[in-house]
């Protein structure tokens, strides 16, 4: 169901990225399954620079679905199929800004949105 969903949006997973330093991608733990840290991929590129300097508002967003899009794929890898997850608990965005950026919701909604949809 999920698949398909992403399907109509169009939506390709991407590859689950390997851990980079001394961490599991994911745990599952009584019936949940917890994600670490997941960073921004847009067409295999790491996306860096902050939100108010060399990244503007639409990148931001654009990272934090990308990030969302990692961690779907993560989901996926770890549980087999989507169709396990029953439900989103609780989803931490990190936002890379200047000081004087305060538009923080609106990029974070780039990741919610994406697992609304």
């Amino acid at each position: 169901m999920i698949e398909e969903r992403l399907a109509e949006l169009g939506i390709t997973l991407p590859e689950p990225a390997a851990p980079v330093a001394s961490y599991v991608p994911t745990v599952e733990a009584n019936g949940m399954l917890f994600i670490s840290g997941q960073i921004s991929f847009f067409d295999g590129q790491l996306m860096t620079g902050k939100v108010g300097a060399e990244r503007n508002e639409a990148d931001g967003i654009l990272a934090a679905q990308s990030c969302g899009l990692m961690l779907i794929a993560q989901l996926k890898k770890a549980l087999g199929s989507l169709d396990r997850v029953e439900r989103i608990v609780k989803l931490g965005v990190f936002v890379a800004s200047t000081p004087d950026f305060n538009a923080h919701p609106k990029v974070a909604n780039g990741a919610s949105d994406l697992m609304e949809a």
